[in-house]
């Protein structure tokens, strides 16, 4: 299979999910593949992209936060068809969220599916799995993670995502504390910024011997910032590398965030969003149980947070053992990558 469709609905542009799609692209362009990235969001402006991967942007598809485990509907589903049969696509990668008719229409025509997901919430895929809509792929590929606990289906394959996000970090322009606003301006995003700037000028007050330096990536947030000791920016196309150069990191709990954090084994207070389609809390204390993360809830104090962020700056520890431990959970399933290609034969 030479042509490839890689389809991203519904995801909001979100980092994680717009550096995996890039990231997978990229590899099968490098592998000889035709490659072509159709999505709602302007994949080239926030992502590096191989030249030779085409992109396409349908406009704004209607975002729906009530989806099942990744099932929408998508009001361009005609045109997206007639596209695939136009370029003789072979294959068509849905990324997490997917139209089911889409699918089905697929399916008819011959033309191989594939489910690229991971377990958002515990009881999605469950859901997915009963009613059949994930049996109308030809393969669902899993994404790993240690909230993962349901048992496998007969067409699906579990993989290790870690690599294939991990870029080549270069360290520089320290910073003592990253702060990572993800979710773009969603209302959780909004409470979790607001709780992190008042610890932090809490901190900053109580640590008056030392000037901290802070990096906070805001997104769309438009709260207003003004801590001389705090830079904002909105967006990094380089995030392993700010990550790698940070000392603590606060941010929420998402799948890819989780990551970037055992990638680059940075230990982080993790603040989970209150996502209907993405159980952070879960993921969050799954991650503290393994040593790698502190929760703070959102509807904790400040002041419980500002507590945390001291008690990491003044403490010296050795976490690496937390990482391998969480790392070979993750190698015992094959690589992502390795493991598409498998399917393009």
């Amino acid at each position: 299979m030479k042509n490839i469709l890689i389809i991203s609905l519904n995801s909001g542009g979100t980092m994680g999910h717009g550096k995996i799609i890039s990231s997978l692209a990229n590899y099968l362009s490098e592998k000889k593949k035709e490659v072509t990235i159709l999505s709602d969001m302007p994949f080239t402006n926030n992502f590096i992209l191989n030249p030779k991967v085409n992109k396409i942007n349908i406009g704004m598809v209607p975002h729906e936060n009530y989806t099942i485990g990744g099932l929408c509907h998508c009001n361009q589903k005609n045109k997206i068809y007639s596209y695939a049969i136009d370029k003789n696509i072979d294959c068509i990668i849905f990324s997490t969220f997917f139209d089911l008719d889409l699918v089905k229409k697929f399916k008819e025509i011959n033309k191989k599916t594939i489910l690229l997901s991971y377990p958002i919430r515990d009881t999605y895929r469950l859901a997915l799995r009963q009613n059949g809509a994930y049996a109308t792929f030809d393969k669902v590929v899993t994404l790993y993670g240690p909230c993962f606990t349901d048992k496998k289906m007969h067409n699906e394959i579990l993989v290790n995502p870690l690599s294939i996000v991990k870029d080549k970090a270069n360290p520089k322009d320290k910073s003592d504390i990253l702060v990572t606003c993800g979710g773009g301006g969603r209302p959780s995003s909004k409470i979790f910024l607001k709780k992190a700037i008042r610890a932090l000028n809490k901190v900053i007050r109580g640590t008056p011997n030392k000037k901290l330096k802070i990096k906070i990536i805001k997104g769309n947030s438009k709260v207003g910032i003004t801590n001389k000791n705090i830079d904002t920016i909105v967006w990094t196309r380089n995030f392993g590398s700010l990550l790698a150069s940070s000392n603590i990191i606060i941010s929420e709990a998402g799948f890819f965030t989780m990551l970037d954090l055992i990638n680059y084994e940075k230990k982080a207070i993790l603040v989970p969003g209150e996502r209907i389609i993405d159980n952070q809390e879960l993921r969050a204390l799954k991650l503290e149980e393994s040593g790698i993360g502190k929760v703070f809830f959102p509807f904790e104090k400040s002041s419980k947070l500002a507590k945390l962020i001291l008690y990491e700056l003044n403490k010296s520890y050795n976490i690496n053992k937390s990482f391998d431990k969480i790392k070979k959970h993750f190698q015992k399933f094959p690589d992502l990558k390795v493991a598409i290609l498998g399917e393009l034969k």
